[in-house]
């Protein structure tokens, strides 16, 4: 920064200092006053005992029931829609500071994505693969070990958290499928290029240098620009947290950017920085490789949505021992202890407003019934949101719904139980980024928007080629003491929601031999890639089983099949 620089934010953070002063809320309780970490209980093994609190302490939605539950003034203190991450966390913090909050599910299972699911003596979990941040008591573990009150615990993932795998693909068609139909039938390991990234920046910037010795200046480079952009992030929060009217008029005036360079580094997107950077392409793919954990293409994500994941995973990755299960079981007696409550099976059809179109309640799809509490908090996203607004509000949604905003493209899931433990198949707790693509022409974002662009029934003339694998069961220390002698592998891809829409109105499990059909092709042609890269897994199939986009828009309310709601582009 140079003087003038300096000075202007010297003087916005003296304003923002004032007008924070000035328009301070009603004095509260704080719901950080004390540590609430306790000594860890041992985990709850019982099927039973967990169903009591994950399902609903009071299982599904009655009126009857929320009557007996209200507060003195026949009110919750707020009522929260959904129940995933933010919904949880955002309630615990609100019980701690002595409010009762309502919190309203919709699926049968308390924790949205974080719930898991069993089925033939396996556990799965549906959206939690790995967190970072989780050592040397970072804010994201202080913040964890509250909500939870240091009852979920944490088990390191493997040194090499994650490996990137490009497969030479030259056709992206029958012969490249056919390569590895030989390889599966063999139990051979497909040929490929594999490059890891390791707990610690220079520990991966070794692990790339033996795979790019002649890039090191590229590679550093890259890692200077993920740590200015950690930089730039510390301001962009501090923006979040100035008066509505102050954080709008730096935008307008651009003063913003003399306070941080978040913005000018958020107008180019990952594809822009890497061709920057260097013209390897095979360097490009495997710093790109992540970009499945937030679902946007390279080409439109802006890099600092990049950087800030990678920043994130920088010093090594965490797995929630006992599974992803344990976030509920651990926040759902925070949030009642204090009169809160949590209701499965309790859809909302609509958000109720006065005639100033404020929210006021809810109105609840099985009976009708309309449940007020001064605060409503929606944490349906976007799209679902504005759909439960009533038609003299919603408008004011729509410049939000057309500016940049659009659905994240959908996801498929495969889960497999396999019939040998981790130690007899030789399964790591590391996460691997299989890549088919053309050797020295290596373009992540031209093959997965040919792929997500071709017909569902075209997608079997090559392989699919992005795949994101991991064993869970190898990640929890707890697993062999739940199901012994046995393993389990999540892989998961990109997928059209538009390929499965017009099945979205049948009954889970029901939508008819067409749809079955399409999900065997997809299973088969997953488990042959999968297979092709670990032949030890091949004959170990116990149980299988296909998400699509409309199972997740069936369990999650997710509106297109995405995984990670809105598209994260930089246009948004």
């Amino acid at each position: 920064m140079d003087p003038d620089q300096i000075k202007t934010a010297t003087a916005l953070v003296g304003a923002t200092a004032i007008a924070l002063f000035l328009s301070r809320p009603k004095k509260a309780k704080n719901p950080f006053t004390r540590d609430a970490r306790t000594d860890p209980k041992p985990f709850e093994y019982s099927k039973e005992a967990r169903n009591a609190i994950i399902k609903g302490t009071s299982g599904g939605y009655l009126k009857r029931k929320v009557e007996k539950h209200t507060g003195a003034n026949g009110e919750f203190d707020a009522i929260m829609i959904g129940s995933g991450m933010g919904a949880l966390s955002c309630a615990v913090i609100m019980a701690k500071a002595g409010k009762k909050v309502l919190v309203l599910e919709q699926h049968d299972q308390i924790g949205g994505s974080l719930h898991s699911f069993h089925e033939k003596n396996f556990e799965f979990d549906t959206g939690v693969h790995y967190i970072g941040e989780m050592k040397n008591n970072t804010a994201v573990r202080f913040l964890f070990d509250q909500i939870t009150e240091g009852q979920l615990q944490w088990k390191d993932v493997d040194d090499e958290y994650d490996t990137v795998v490009l497969v030479d693909d030259k056709k992206q068609d029958k012969d490249s499928l056919n390569v590895v139909d030989e390889h599966f039938k063999k139990g051979t390991t497909l040929p490929s290029v594999q490059v890891s990234m390791r707990s610690g920046k220079e520990a991966t910037i070794q692990s790339l240098l033996k795979t790019f010795p002649d890039e090191e200046a590229a590679i550093r480079k890259y890692y200077k620009l993920l740590a200015e952009v950690r930089k730039a992030t510390v301001g962009f929060v501090g923006i979040k947290f100035m008066p509505k009217w102050l954080a709008s008029l730096m935008i307008k005036t651009g003063v913003v950017n003399s306070y941080t360079n978040y913005f000018k580094l958020a107008e180019k997107s990952v594809t822009q920085v890497l061709d920057e950077l260097t013209d390897n392409n095979a360097l490009k793919a495997v710093l790109g490789y992540n970009f499945g954990d937030y679902g946007t293409m390279l080409k439109d994500a802006p890099f600092v949505m990049h950087a800030v994941l990678v920043n994130h995973f920088l010093n090594g990755v965490s797995y929630p021992v006992g599974g992803s299960s344990e976030f509920a079981f651990h926040m759902v007696p925070v949030i009642e202890r204090v009169g809160g409550k949590c209701f499965v099976n309790a859809e909302v059809q609509e958000i109720v407003c006065n005639s100033s179109g404020a929210a006021i309640g809810v109105r609840m799809k099985k009976d009708g019934e309309v449940i007020k509490a001064p605060m409503v908090i929606s944490n349906a996203g976007l799209y679902n949101t504005a759909a439960l607004l009533p038609p003299k509000v919603s408008p004011k949604f729509d410049s939000m719904l057309t500016s940049g905003v659009q659905n994240g493209v959908g996801g498929m899931s495969v889960y497999v139980g396999l019939n040998k433990s981790n130690a007899e198949l030789n399964l790591k707790g590391k996460h691997f980024w299989a890549f088919w693509t053309e050797r020295g022409k290596e373009d992540l974002d031209k093959v997965t928007s040919d792929y997500c662009d071709r017909s569902a029934e075209t997608c079997a003339d090559g392989p699919i080629p992005l795949l994101f694998i991991s064993f869970p069961s190898a990640k929890d220390p707890l697993w062999d003491k739940k199901h012994p002698g046995k393993s389990s592998a999540t892989i998961v891809t990109f997928a059209n929601y538009d390929w499965f829409s017009k099945w979205e109105q049948g009954r889970v499990g029901k939508r008819g031999a067409d749809y079955q059909e399409l999900k065997d092709k997809f299973k088969d042609l997953v488990w042959k890639q999968t297979v092709a890269l670990f032949p030890q897994i091949k004959d170990c199939v116990e149980y299988i089983e296909v998400g699509t986009p409309i199972t997740n828009k069936y369990y999650l309310r997710a509106n297109k099949g995405e995984m990670y709601g809105l598209d994260h582009n930089k246009e948004r």
